[in-house]
């Protein structure tokens, strides 16, 4: 049985959810998995009994969790031995045009290289807007930075667009991709 560790940082609990639906997948498809959240209790948990680890991070202020950064730059030597993936969880992958993939893709590198992790695959991923859930400071800035996607502006309610059918097509591979050791798959954006 293929054995995987998520291992997540969530500022607004939407990341959390991309890994419990990440989970869900694996475990549908008969492999054990294990949720981390990096700045939980058992963030010391290391992925040496592991047959791959996919972390999954969101952007905020153009950068991830401080607790996913420290977590994988203490395992970094351990993510280089087997097949890994990194889950970038953003609302800029919505925004139109190129540049706002490039800025992404700016950020996701910046983070790798500050880790000195090179994950076997990379998945960006759209998230949500909890709108019911902000602060009146929060929703104010979150306003301006939504308003260049052109994305959902209601306060009164809640927005996730994440493609579910996409992020399961990616487990799938990835399960895939634990199994066929050392990886053969192509598959995501590779940095």
């Amino acid at each position: 049985m293929t054995h995987i560790l998520i291992v997540y940082g969530t500022t607004d609990g939407h990341t959390r959810k991309v890994a419990q639906v990440l989970a869900e997948h694996f475990r549908a498809h008969l492999c054990s998995v294990d949720l981390l959240d990096a700045a939980g209790p058992y963030r010391r948990l290391s992925p040496e009994s592991y047959d791959g680890v996919i972390v999954a991070a969101s952007v905020h202020i153009g950068d991830y969790q401080r607790a996913v950064n420290r977590w994988v730059r203490k395992h970094t030597a351990l993510l280089g031995a087997m097949p890994t993936a990194f889950v970038s969880v953003s609302l800029g992958v919505l925004e139109p045009g190129i540049k706002p993939r490039q800025e992404l893709l700016r950020i996701m590198r910046r983070f790798l290289d500050r880790c000195g992790w090179r994950p076997t695959i990379t998945k960006m991923v759209a998230g949500a807007l909890p709108w019911t859930r902000y602060g009146w400071l929060k929703r104010l800035m979150m306003k301006r930075i939504v308003a260049k996607a052109g994305v959902g502006i209601d306060t009164s309610r809640d927005y996730e667009y994440t493609d579910w059918d996409d992020l399961r097509n990616f487990a799938r591979d990835f399960a895939r991709l634990t199994s066929e050791r050392p990886a053969e798959v192509e598959m995501g954006v590779t940095v």
